[in-house]
């Protein structure tokens, strides 16, 4: 990894000395093992922060959200990206927010990411000092010495069942492709599935209850793509200041309405939630019945394709008029 992130040094500072681009989106390691956060570095003047470019078990941002922001300010963004970034990006080009040519795209191979959490309930993290990968193991790093451990074990649960670690879009790939080992991404819904109406009811209810309205799932989604969220309007006003639970659920299903057909199943809705609620088996419900209704679907994998619940076909199923 730290090869990786030597190429993509080189690659920031040459786009911006040859004013290719005037921005570049990575990624920057924090004081702490666990942080590896977005970092933007701009114009000629940006060239030396870009050796504050990073790549690492925990650059797991999913950076295309970002471009909503900084494209319209821009004439050209180069952004590095993994298999789930790129699905984010193809989707906001397929919104029409985005123009293809203003963006320039590095992509990386990503064999999986670290959830601090995992670290942390497995005992590792105290003294912790840096965290490594090497090959399918982890090795943890303290003042003591070092640990090793089967990586897969501690890897994001979303991580574990991700289809694309490649980038399905991208100018120039750097590094080898990772291998494509997914594990059963529906399993949480089919559990969810078996529950009656009741049942299902009062597992979200209580899901939605911790929501605190921070809206960080709906800030973190490279779909929710709207130039003005319907939440944040003044007037008229969707969500009253109390937090009451019927209005947040409100809020919560119509988001996940909103990106049916399109989330990109990133998780990052879920990593970035305070409160830990699961909105990942939420829109992979939709994803489940979608493929199953009209076929199988991988929103953000091609801009080209249509999409199912945005086009109208004479055959198409009608399950919702049957009694």
């Amino acid at each position: 990894m730290k090869q990786l992130a030597e190429i993509m040094k080189d690659i920031a500072a040459q786009s911006l000395s040859r004013g290719e681009v005037d921005l570049v989106i990575g990624w920057q390691k924090g004081p702490l093992w666990w942080q590896s956060y977005p970092a933007f570095i701009e114009g000629n003047e940006g060239n030396g922060e870009t050796g504050s470019l990073t790549w690492d078990s925990f650059c797991v941002p999913n950076l295309s959200r970002y471009l909503l922001e900084e494209l319209p300010e821009r004439k050209k963004v180069a952004l590095f990206v993994k298999g789930c970034d790129a699905l984010g990006f193809n989707q906001i080009l397929q919104d029409k927010r985005a123009e293809r040519e203003k963006v320039v795209l590095y992509g990386i191979p990503c064999t999986g990411l670290v959830d601090p959490d995992k670290v942390e309930s497995a005992g590792l993290g105290r003294g912790l000092l840096e965290v490594k990968r090497d090959g399918d193991e982890l090795v943890f790093v303290y003042d003591s010495g070092e640990q090793k451990a089967q990586a897969r074990d501690f890897l994001y649960d979303k991580c574990l069942t991700c289809r694309y670690p490649n980038p399905v879009v991208y100018d120039q790939m750097l590094g080898e492709a990772a291998p494509v080992q997914p594990e059963e991404r529906f399993e949480s819904v089919q559990e969810l599935e078996k529950m009656d109406a009741d049942e299902r009811f009062a597992y979200w209810a209580r899901q939605f209850s911790r929501c605190i309205r921070c809206f960080a799932c709906r800030n973190a989604c490279p779909a929710c793509s709207c130039r003005e969220c319907i939440f944040d309007i003044p007037e008229p006003r969707w969500l009253g200041k109390a937090n009451e639970l019927s209005e947040t659920q409100f809020y919560q299903i119509i988001r996940a309405y909103h990106v049916a057909g399109r989330c990109v199943d990133c998780g990052e809705c879920t990593r970035v939630c305070p409160v830990n609620i699961p909105l990942q088996e939420l829109n992979r419900k939709f994803i489940k019945d979608i493929n199953e209704l009209y076929g199988e679907y991988d929103a953000g994998v091609d801009p080209e394709q249509e999409a199912p619940l945005v086009t109208y076909k004479t055959d198409d199923p009608a399950a919702f008029t049957e009694s």
